[in-house]
């Protein structure tokens, strides 16, 4: 498997990583500075900056490279006889039980100086750590106000410096180096510490620097750091536990910018799960404690096929903590709060409700856990029952008459001085699809009165929208009506919505995702969110919600045209991914490689938003899952129907998680093959995984045995030479194959480990 990493001359970029674990979460500059350290078991900042500067003698270093990788961030600085590193990480693990959760809190430098010249060089290195939150031009969340207030007292001891918030005598600090430092000073906001480091001639010298944090007092943070005595063992094991998260559901194209995409999708999703009072959750806007019901919704979605026991953590958390009295999901909670209120915006029904509905079902389906979906059936049949109170005259109706986000019910919730409420197409598209799904849960619960029920309301909602909110001007759906009765015709992106839950006709269908994935919408860098035709239509307003790019509707898109379309899918998601690793970040101003940006202005396509959208990442897994892939899972059959885009020979997954098991399966030549008994539009040749083995990180193999004969798949995913080994019981075969990227070739072996002759076929990429 490829090393993921991205190269950048720092003058090409604007800001730096969004790293994070279960407890903490870290931005950084373009040089490898610290921007903010914030924890999530108290929602405080313990960090607003920390600089690290370093010289040489009369030798000037100037920083040159970034390096992105899923768990640290470093920048190269060179001189005329002398180079630097400053790489920064924050300890990570893939599993919470394989490691100490104590380990996780501490962000660490790692500080390399170089003498590439004739002499001895002293270096200066010298930190400067700011303690209060600082907002910085780089990032567009800002720290709350009382954050950038906080006042610390400082006390040495030996190589430590414990940092307390004066009024908060829990919320503690412990930096530590590894030498007596030159000189120190601090006051009620920082503390600078200078090192002095003689290196000799052609030598490296290395050292760490660590911020431990602890809301458990001085004492917990001294403990913290003297946990973490070995760095460079503790940043091994993260790349290791990075090494492990990305093996998970490996999908391999042919496509180069996709495969790229979907690992970088499996580090950002990583990166914002974390631990709060109430429980496991992420947040839309991080770093903040804020859980928003409709983003777990579409997060479980990708999250699912990579992080399971998260998603189910997070479902848990939510259906304690965010479920009002008769079954409405609330808007959202701040999951640090002891008992967390609910949020609103006195909305009777949004997106919310359906969705939670959505993602309970997708869950148990996707894990194979009929024992979930009977532990969570009375919180599910709640919801429902609160979408059916909702119904009046045939349609679920929305009573807001205010706006911004206590007008509107839509997903677009944040447009200043605008209103969507009353009849939304949107929400009684998701309403009717969460009823069927829940009469499909009640039905394998054996509880047939209920699956009836559901089941019967939700082909009356569906013919309801089909018949009252079709626009008699565009032939597609409407809008809204809106509590005054009033048709809206707006041509927005919004029209996904009846197409990606099952509501319209095929004629329709083609309609609405031909004007979606048209001119108007469709751009090099997704899809805009309301059509330039409109009289509303702003490229930049309502945080790009009149006219902008938002990439989550790009997907949603994509995946509906999958099945007429699979190369405009393909495009959905290089498009999607193409600012993610473009040329020159800072022409787009809010884009770090390897990211996903959150929205974009509809003309320029500078991204507006956050640098890492938190919910974009398992939208994109969920994408080449279920849309590229085909997997399509419930509580009985698992089928996978590939959408192969014209001039794809094949597609590859390496241990998809589903069911409980690891699946390997890969599609070649119009067959499919599969580790376990599935269904398909294809043939589908089923065989036990064999062992393999590959000596070039571009390299996928796949080797399945049915008795017969072993089949061995391999792919490239960049140009490749190397050897392909696998054991079949007692006899080792090896193959060599040399292949150009996109590139594949199939072995079929005999059982008995005889020769076979290779099938290879060329791909065209998109």
């Amino acid at each position: 498997m490829k090393r993921l990493e991205y190269r950048y001359r720092v003058g090409d970029l604007h800001a730096g990583s969004s790293l994070g674990n279960r407890f903490l979460f870290a931005q950084l500059d373009a040089h490898t500075n610290l921007r903010g350290l914030w924890c999530s078991l108290d929602n405080r900042f313990y960090a607003g900056e920390w600089l690290v500067d370093i010289s040489v003698d009369d030798d000037r270093l100037e920083a040159t490279e970034t390096i992105f990788a899923p768990e640290s961030q470093t920048t190269a600085l060179h001189g005329v006889r002398s180079s630097a590193r400053r790489r920064f990480f924050l300890p990570f693990s893939s599993d919470k039980d394989s490691i100490d959760p104590v380990e996780l809190l501490a962000g660490i430098f790692i500080i390399s100086l170089n003498n590439d010249g004739p002499r001895e060089l002293t270096f200066s290195v010298r930190h400067v750590l700011t303690f209060p939150a600082v907002p910085s031009d780089h990032f567009t969340k800002k720290p709350p106000a009382a954050d950038q207030q906080t006042k610390v007292g400082t006390c040495i001891r030996g190589l430590e410096w414990d940092i307390v918030t004066t009024d908060r005598m829990n919320e503690a600090r412990c930096f530590r180096g590894v030498s007596v430092p030159s000189t120190w000073s601090a006051d009620d906001r920082t503390l600078a510490v200078e090192y002095h480091y003689v290196v000799p001639p052609g030598r490296t010298f290395e050292a760490p620097f660590l911020l431990a944090v602890s809301p458990s007092g001085a004492a917990g943070a001294a403990e913290t750091a003297a946990r973490l005595g070995d760095v460079p063992a503790l940043l091994l094991r993260s790349v290791e536990h990075y090494e492990e998260l990305l093996s998970r559901t490996r999908i391999v194209t042919p496509e180069p910018a996709i495969n790229r995409g979907l690992q970088w999708a499996k580090v950002n999703i990583a990166r914002v799960q974390h631990r709060f009072r109430a429980g496991d959750g992420f947040t839309n806007d991080p770093p903040q404690d804020i859980v928003v019901i409709r983003d777990v919704g579409w997060y479980v979605f990708g999250s699912d096929y990579l992080t399971p026991q998260f998603s189910r953590a997070m479902l848990n958390m939510v259906s304690v903590h965010a479920v009002h009295e008769r079954g409405k999901l609330t808007e959202y909670i701040h999951a640090n709060e002891e008992s967390p209120q609910l949020h609103d915006y006195n909305l009777n029904i949004n997106d919310d409700t359906p969705l939670f509905i959505v993602a309970l079902v997708h869950h148990a389906a996707v894990s194979g856990d009929v024992a979930f979906l009977r532990a969570k059936y009375a919180v599910m049949k709640d919801a429902g029952e609160w979408i059916i109170a909702q119904i009046r005259d045939g349609l679920v109706r929305c009573d807001a008459t205010g706006t911004n986000v206590w007008g509107i019910c839509s997903w677009r919730n944040i447009i200043d001085g605008y209103t969507l409420s009353g009849a939304v197409t949107e929400i009684n598209a998701e309403c009717a699809f969460a009823l069927s799904l829940l009469a499909s849960a009640a039905s394998m619960l054996g509880l047939q009165a209920d699956a009836e029920r559901y089941d019967t309301r939700a082909k009356e909602l569906a013919r309801a929208i089909n018949d009252r909110l079709v626009s008699e001007t565009t032939g597609m759906y409407l809008l809204n009506i809106d509590t005054d009765g009033v048709r809206h015709h707006d041509v927005t992106g919004d029209l996904i919505f009846p197409v990606l839950f099952g509501i319209a006709p095929p004629e329709r269908k083609r309609k609405i995702l031909e004007t979606l994935t048209g001119p108007e919408f469709w751009t090099p860098y997704g899809s805009r969110t309301v059509s330039p035709r409109e009289e509303k239509y702003d490229p930049d307003a309502g945080y790009q919600l009149m006219g902008g790019v938002w990439p989550n509707l790009t997907a949603w898109a994509g995946y509906c045209i999958r099945g007429d379309n699979p190369g405009k899918l393909a495009e959905a998601m290089v498009n999607t991914y193409r600012l993610s690793e473009i040329r020159r970040p800072l022409e787009f101003v809010n884009v770090v490689p390897g990211e996903f940006p959150e929205r974009l202005h509809g003309e320029s396509f500078v991204s507006r938003g956050m640098t890492m959208s938190p919910w974009m990442p398992p939208t994109y897994l969920w994408l080449g899952v279920e849309g590229l892939l085909g997997v399509t899972a419930d509580l009985g059959e698992l089928r996978i129907s590939p959408a192969i885009p014209p001039h794809w020979l094949w597609i590859a997954v390496q241990d998809l998680l589903v069911g409980g098991e690891r699946l390997n399966a890969f599609f070649y030549d119009g067959v499919l093959y599969s580790s376990r008994r599935i269904g398909s539009a294809f043939p589908v040749r089923v065989g036990v995984s064999v062992p393999v083995r590959v000596d070039h990180d571009a390299l996928c193999a796949i080797a399945l045995a049915n008795g017969k004969e072993i089949t061995l798949f391999v792919a490239a995913e960049d140009d490749a030479e190397g050897n392909v080994t696998l054991h079949a019981g007692a006899v080792e075969i090896a193959k060599r194959v040399q292949l150009t990227a996109g590139d594949a070739v199939l072995f079929r072996i005999p059982a008995t480990g005889g020769e076979a002759s290779p099938r290879i076929h060329s791909t065209v990429t998109q």
